[in-house]
């Protein structure tokens, strides 16, 4: 949830569809309108198992039942970001830099597209996408872009526009400087 509540508190529209959150550390329970997601952390590990189920009953606890899609942290650091209509971002990785991004379909329970990104989820240009920058590490800053700090590698990002029918990533024409962590 980290990227939308940065998305608003930089004054741009979220990505994601609206959802209520209640709960604490360890099982947060977040309400969309079509679904309920409990987000219960993994003990001997970093992430959390998604327990997503219709929201039309009042339950918000991590048991599973027929019907309920579980998605199993994979040992990535899985971590509920957002929803939008159907589909289910899940955000993986502990750090700041180059985190990965698995969009789930929740009507086919199909995973649409797994990839690396930076920084924020955004709105996308038309109603049914989004936009993600990937980055790259480089061996030397690119043409243009400053050296960075000692021991902090010169990178590059990509900015991507992903559809949420299919998953398929078109690059957008944009790069820009960056520094990796």
């Amino acid at each position: 949830m980290f990227a939308a509540l940065s998305a608003a508190a930089q004054g741009r529209a979220s990505p994601f569809d609206r959802v209520t959150r209640s709960g604490s550390y360890g099982k947060m329970c977040y309400r969309h309108a079509l679904y309920t997601v409990v987000e219960l952390a993994v003990k001997e590990s970093v992430g959390s198992d998604l327990f997503v189920r219709d929201a039309r009953g009042s339950r918000c606890d991590a048991d599973s039942l027929p019907g309920d899609f579980v998605w199993r942290n994979r040992g990535e650091a899985d971590y509920f970001l957002g929803i939008r209509g159907s589909v289910l971002f899940i955000d993986q990785g502990t750090g700041p830099d180059l985190r990965g991004l698995t969009l789930v379909d929740l009507r086919t329970r199909r995973v649409l597209v797994s990839t690396g990104y930076v920084g924020d989820v955004m709105r996308g240009r038309q109603s049914r996408t989004v936009a993600i920058w990937q980055g790259a590490e480089l061996l030397e800053p690119g043409k243009g872009c400053p050296t960075p700090p000692i021991s902090m590698p010169p990178g590059v990002d990509s900015l991507y526009w992903v559809d949420l029918r299919t998953g398929k990533l078109t690059f957008a024409g944009r790069t820009r400087c960056a520094v990796r962590q």
